[in-house]
């Protein structure tokens, strides 16, 4: 509270100078009033940023801040409604807005800013309680964590301390396999609270050799999440027993749907993620008693920690394991202080926090001290954007958008002549770095991360008398909070009319039907994102709302129109209007001269949105245009100077299944449009999607290093009559090429390679490429990298060697039905990883690439052979009828063999010493599912 309290009485300082400065205050009392609060508000540059958890482990501190943050919210409430009245005076006509009607609005505002000052006068003289010896004492006990304000190091990977979790593990394994055998049921169910690693260790178990035996009919994996329903986890769990739900809809059929699929068999059943024990009584019980089940609720702890640079070992790992010991084990709280002690770095600072105050009284018993010392270590900026993210409905994805809403909020602070979206984006990777925001590992630019639930708790714990998140669990009305979010089913918002000092609004898909008229009242909202959810109109009262920065319809199907009112809303920077109802764009979108994110906008007929219009956004940077096929080209070029563009989606009207065709003449428009909309050279992103002409626009298929120097992701979908695709192996930067639907793709060879990359001594193809994704190419046949004729037609006296995808780590085949061989040359990419290949039905042989670790293959109808796979450790293989020979993978610890019916003649191919160390576990009866939890190709 502290520090976010020192961040908004430094917001609400510049905000004073912006309104003294433009003269948005009118009259001389309010004038007056606000130079007196603005010396006010020095007062609080002295506040110690310790103060919050002082607040929260003593009462009276507690209630003296809680002051402190009224009078400051009211501060800043004031200071908007005076720029909100501005704005609303300069869209008005003069004449009809006059001094004369100003002034009852001055004198209101002029008596609310005088005793907001009263107030901060009663406020320093109570400041002698926060003097007292025994706050003085506290403060030397809570002075252990300094507040860093450099950017933490990343922190790539964790080291697990493996020894308890193997003791756990093996303890666990003997227990359950060693009782199976003499009762019908055997329940194991260990309390614990969340965070402790009980689905890690669940993995661990659920996976190791000896259960998979024991076991070996029918073994269930079940998440049980708060809203996961009882029809829905029966379906599920038939399914993984290898029965069938199709033809069950009601409790009682699928109930005995489960029970024919495992009676009588031996059954290993793991709940992960149950509250409490209804499920299994209920539920579940009942038809396991034909069986013998092991059933784990929550399981014991794992220990992780991360780690220096090897020199500095010795002098950190005694402290540091000092600090994980008095993490009781959570890996959460162990993480996040990883990210506290990345960016420390002395070994005073690592004693410091060693010895900082662990355990708050005033916190609940969920949250330990150690997840808060994480967030006091964090600037107030980053204080403010951490709680924000904690009023988002569990697991949500929270999107790299989020940074418009701290923008909105006013939380980021601007630094030198840095755009303040760069800034933004920094906080967000900053909070992914210390552990409080988890990124999605699928994204290799962090864009899509998680919130774990126990920092989410301490989020709304330590604003809950600021923001409020309503669900089932929580159906407390809003009483005049600054924030508001909906989890659940609503109708309609409860009560906005009295919910005047809302700055974010967010109700993503609770079924809400209808935004009410009252919205209007909010005067001072920033957001309102109703996404997926069931309106069919926006109020016309909307346009009242001149603070509004961010607007989010996405996904709203039933919405088919934008009120009049909407062009009133010029302060808009962010707006996201895709998988809408609407049929029309309203004309004037250009007039939005704050707009940065402009999110599926199309052009249909002459009366709405023009594409020159785009031509007016000097500030836009992420762009997705959609329904390309109806627009009309613009008179000129509109994107080639937008220097501030990083992302670009163009998009043309394509159904996936039944390829849309369209004629000559609106290909060739199409064309021209694509030429017209030649991004410019600071493009990071682009996206394609149900592209529908024959060769790629010019800017792009032509020197791309010259053109789009700087991009990093490139995404074709849905490009179905490109039989050749663009020389992508020239871009300098590019990290991920991902292409999906090519139709007419027969061949894969030196035109995606392109010329690579001329250095003076060598030639590199695809330079910085991680992640290389191609999926559903059903007429890919061949594909090629050979790369000796790159070096023809350049000046040199020796030849050039030419490097070939160093940085590839990660590949993804899915949906390849065609492609006969993998190319000869892919083991000269040295540093890839992980592999995954499924669907490709006419690939025979994985064979010689020495680099690969990690393999997934998938419902290959005609894969025979894996073969010379030297540093393979983890082998998964599901659904490969003819699987039948392995050679040279003298390095595989780990082999799965799920619905593979020649997997005793794979095993005999390994040598007696090697089966003898190689965990082996056979399934059957998976049905194409997906039943291991770790086997994602991105982890």
């Amino acid at each position: 509270m502290g520090t976010i309290l020192w961040c908004l009485s430094s917001k609400c300082l510049e905000k004073l100078v912006q309104l003294l400065q433009e003269e948005v205050v009118m009259t001389l009392s309010v004038s007056r009033e606000i130079r007196k609060v603005r010396e006010s508000l020095k007062y609080f540059d002295s506040v110690r940023e310790d103060a919050d958890a002082r607040a929260i482990e003593h009462r009276a501190t507690g209630i003296w801040w809680g002051d402190v943050k009224d009078v400051m919210y009211d501060i800043d409430d004031i200071l908007d409604l005076l720029r909100a009245n501005w704005q609303k005076q300069r869209c008005c006509d003069f004449c009809m807005f006059s001094r004369l009607a100003q002034l009852p609005f001055d004198h209101m505002i002029a008596k609310r800013i005088k005793d907001v000052n009263e107030r901060l006068v009663q406020i320093k003289r109570n400041r002698d309680m926060f003097d007292s010896p025994e706050m003085n004492r506290l403060t030397l006990q809570l002075n252990g964590v300094s507040k860093s304000r450099c950017v933490a190091a990343s922190i790539e990977e964790l080291d697990i301390v493996g020894r308890e979790i193997k003791e756990a593990t093996e303890n666990m394994v003997q227990m359950i396999v060693g009782h199976g055998h003499h009762r019908n049921i055997s329940v194991y169910g260990i309390l614990g609270m969340e965070g402790i690693g009980k689905t890690t260790l669940a993995q661990k178990i659920y996976n190791d050799r000896r259960i998979r035996e024991r076991f070996h009919q029918v073994l269930i994996w079940l998440s049980v999440s708060q809203s996961i329903s009882e029809i829905d986890l029966l379906k599920e769990a038939i399914e993984k027993a290898g029965g069938q739900s199709n033809h069950s809809k009601s409790k009682d059929q699928l109930l005995r749907a489960l029970l024919d699929s495992v009676s009588g068999k031996s059954v290993f059943l793991v709940l992960d993620n149950m509250m409490t024990s209804d499920i299994w009584i209920d539920l579940l019980r009942s038809p396991m008693e034909r069986t013998v089940n092991a059933y784990m609720s929550l399981l014991p702890q794992e220990v992780v920690t991360s780690y220096r640079k090897e020199d500095e070992i010795n002098v950190f790992s005694d402290i540091g394991l000092q600090i994980v010991r008095k993490c009781d084990g959570l890996p959460l709280a162990i993480k996040a202080l990883a990210g506290v002690l990345s960016s420390k770095t002395t070994k005073e600072e690592w004693v410091s926090i060693l010895e900082s105050n662990w355990r708050l009284e005033g916190l609940p018993n969920e949250i330990q001290g150690s997840l808060y010392l994480s967030y006091n270590d964090l600037s107030p900026q980053l204080k403010s954007c951490f709680v924000w993210c904690a009023l988002l409905p569990q697991n949500f994805n929270i999107y790299r958008d989020v940074t418009y809403w701290w923008i909105a909020e006013g939380f980021v602070k601007k630094e030198g002549n840095r755009p303040i979206q760069d800034v933004a984006e920094d906080y967000y990777l900053e909070l992914i770095r210390r552990n409080l925001l988890q990124a999605r590992p699928e994204y290799i630019d962090k864009g899509i991360s998680t919130m774990h639930d126990l920092l989410r708790l301490l989020g709304q714990y330590l604003t809950r008398d600021e923001a409020l998140f309503m669900n089932k669990e929580n159906d407390e009305r809003p009483t005049n909070h600054r924030g508001l979010a909906i989890g659940n089913a609503v109708e309609e918002i409860p009560g906005l009319e009295k919910q005047k000092r809302l700055r974010p609004l967010v109700l993503v898909g609770a079924g809400l039907q209808i935004v009410p008229e009252s919205v209007g009242y909010l005067v001072l909202l920033r957001l309102l994102d109703v996404s997926y959810n069931e309106i069919k109109k926006l109020p016309e009262s909307i346009g009242n709302l001149p603070s509004l920065e961010c607007l989010s319809v996405f996904g709203c199907t039933k919405l088919v129109s934008l009120p009049a009112s909407f062009m009133k809303l010029t302060k808009i920077s962010f707006l996201q209007i895709g998988d809408t109802g609407l049929a029309q764009i309203p004309k004037g979108i250009g007039n939005f001269q704050q707009m940065d994110n402009l999110r599926s906008v199309f052009q249909n007929g002459t009366t709405g949105f023009e594409m020159d219009e785009l031509g007016t956004l000097s500030k836009i940077r992420r762009l997705r245009v959609i329904k390309l096929e109806q627009a009309t080209p613009p008179a000129a070029p509109v994107l080639c100077n937008k220097n501030h563009l990083k992302e670009l989606g163009l998009c043309c009207t394509m159904e996936p299944v039944r390829r849309t065709q369209y004629q000559d003449s609106e290909m060739k428009k199409i064309e021209m449009i694509y030429s017209i909309l030649h991004p410019p050279p600071s493009l990071i992103y682009i996206f394609l999607d149900g592209f529908p002409c024959g060769t790629f626009p010019e800017w792009l298929s032509s020197e791309p290093q010259d053109t789009l120097p700087n991009l990093a992701h490139m995404h074709f979908n849905h490009c179905i009559s490109c039989p050749k695709l663009p020389p992508a192996g020239q871009l300098p930067v590019l990290q991920v090429l991902h292409v999906k639907g090519a139709d007419a793709v027969v061949s894969i060879d030196n035109d995606l390679l392109g010329k690579g990359i001329v250095f003076p001594t060598h030639i590199t193809v695809f330079p910085k490429l991680e992640l290389l994704e191609i999926f559903d190419m059903y007429n890919w046949q061949t594909w090629s990298l050979g790369t000796e004729s790159l070096s023809e037609g350049i000046t040199a006296t020796t030849s050039r060697p030419v490097y070939l995808m160093p940085c590839l780590k990660r590949l993804l085949l899915i949906n390849c039905p065609k492609l006969r061989n993998l190319p000869e040359d892919l083991h000269r990419i040295v540093n890839l990883r992980r592999v995954h290949i499924e669907g490709a039905h006419s690939l025979q042989e994985i064979i010689h690439h020495p680099g690969v670790e990690w393999l997934k293959v998938k419902n290959n109808r005609n894969l025979r052979r894996i073969s010379n796979l030297c540093k393979l450790h983890l082998l998964l293989a599901q659904d490969c009828p003819q699987l039948q020979q392995a050679e040279d993978l003298s390095s595989l610890k780990i082999l799965y063999m799920v619905d593979c019916p020649m997997e005793k003649t794979f095993w005999m191919c390994f040598s007696k010493e090697q089966q003898r160390v190689l965990t082996h576990v056979i399934t059957t009866g998976a049905y194409g599912q997906d039943i291991y939890p770790l086997e994602s190709a991105f982890s």
